[in-house]
């Protein structure tokens, strides 16, 4: 099945030059969205079908997916566009394998708890997806990457929301297991062509628990506000914020598609920033983003929406522009190896994030996307100072 996504050859691919890194970055943005609009399609129809409580629930679940998956995956993610293609290539073989080991421990879990193994299936199916599409990441073609779970989020749209809409008592138990079926099915049919090379672990040193606790640290950045207005009791307001933050999240994508568009000059400039994104364009598609949440926090006021839905919406409208300068500033950082920066500072903007998302807990979403704006004032700073306030033309070492 060709889902856009091609064993590469043993070869680097030319990443795009001038103004077709815009125009690549523009292709990018388009499929993602299309994928991002189809989960937040999922999540409207499973408020629509069951409440918003239910949805809260849910949104925990997808939320802990994310804390096990990415963390595990992210090593893989940043050595990526760093190694040798046979390393690459060797590594891929373990990624998706580590996935798929995964998806079996989540089927495993499911009948004991719903949270559980949908949580341990999405992390595996996520980290055996990024194994089959990070050759594309790695040449600086976010276009087809993002085209390729485009086409996975159909599959998955298809069957769950069929099953909802159909059913005469649908289930979310039932409804949950079919979307994730139908994300990880061309993960599944694409499973040999991803470990034709010899599998082969990545070398283990100081360096790499830095990755993996800034990884750990930052998902836990992404998802901590759900998973605590959920467990402190406010799961209505979880789902608020949920839907808030995906949207963030969805936009700020667009600040990695186009840094991604940079990595093989960033590659060959040693981490130069004479070789990434200018801060100018950087700055552009910031705004455009914080602009679009801005235009959605207006219109849930204008149809009557719930206080608390367009409140969070426009309180995360800031945090939509900060988070995608980040986003285009955090490519740099890991092109030039500024690992143990980027911890501390994540370190650092987590904690405030935690303290004010449970001092805040009583104003529920708007509090907690106040708290994300606290700390992204922070975080995306500190970023993007390291990247262009004053350090330019000089690659600094983590």
């Amino acid at each position: 099945m060709n889902i856009g996504i091609k064993v590469r050859p043993s070869v680097e691919s030319p990443a795009p030059e001038g103004a077709s890194r815009v125009i690549t970055t523009l292709k990018a943005s388009g499929w993602m969205y299309s994928s991002r609009a189809l989960v937040f399609v999922w999540a409207l129809l499973i408020t629509h079908t069951f409440n918003i409580e239910t949805y809260g629930l849910y949104a925990m679940a997808f939320a802990a997916g994310s804390l096990i998956g990415v963390p595990l995956d992210s090593y893989f993610t940043t050595r990526g566009p760093r190694v040798t293609r046979e390393v690459f290539l060797r590594e891929r073989t373990t990624r998706a394998i580590f996935g798929f080991a995964l998806i079996v421990l989540g089927v495993i879990a499911w009948p004991f708890s719903i949270i559980a193994g949908f949580a341990v299936i999405k992390a595996g199916s996520d980290v055996a997806f990024q194994a089959s599409r990070s050759s594309l990441i790695r040449d600086g073609q976010p276009d087809r990457a993002q085209r390729a779970d485009a086409i996975r989020q159909v599959l998955g749209m298809a069957l769950g929301s069929s099953y909802l809409l159909l059913a005469h008592h649908p289930d979310l138990r039932l409804g949950a297991a079919l979307y994730l079926t139908g994300t990880a099915l061309p993960v599944l049919l694409g499973l040999q062509a991803m470990v034709h090379a010899r599998p082969s672990f990545p070398e283990i040193n100081t360096r790499s628990f830095v990755i993996l606790a800034e990884s750990a640290l930052g998902v836990a950045y992404v998802q901590c506000g759900v998973i605590l207005l959920g467990a402190l009791g406010h799961m209505g307001e979880a789902g608020y914020y949920s839907f808030g933050s995906q949207l963030v999240w969805s936009l700020a994508a667009l600040g990695q598609s186009f840094g991604t568009t940079f990595h093989g000059s960033l590659r060959a400039s040693h981490g130069d920033i004479s070789g990434g994104p200018q801060l100018r364009t950087a700055v552009w598609l910031s705004a455009a983003t914080g602009t679009v949440l801005a235009l959605f926090a207006v219109g849930a006021w204008l149809f009557e929406g719930d206080t608390s839905l367009w409140l969070t919406f426009a309180i995360l409208a800031p945090v939509s522009f900060l988070r995608t300068l980040s986003s285009v500033a955090t490519v740099v950082l890991v092109l030039q190896h500024r690992d143990r920066y980027r911890l501390i500072v994540t370190a650092i903007s987590i904690v405030v994030l935690f303290g004010l998302v449970v001092l805040l807990s009583g104003l529920g979403g708007p509090g907690a996307a106040t708290a994300f704006l606290a700390a992204d004032l922070v975080m995306s700073g500190a970023y993007s100072y390291a990247v262009y306030g004053g350090r330019v033309g000089r690659p600094a070492v983590a």
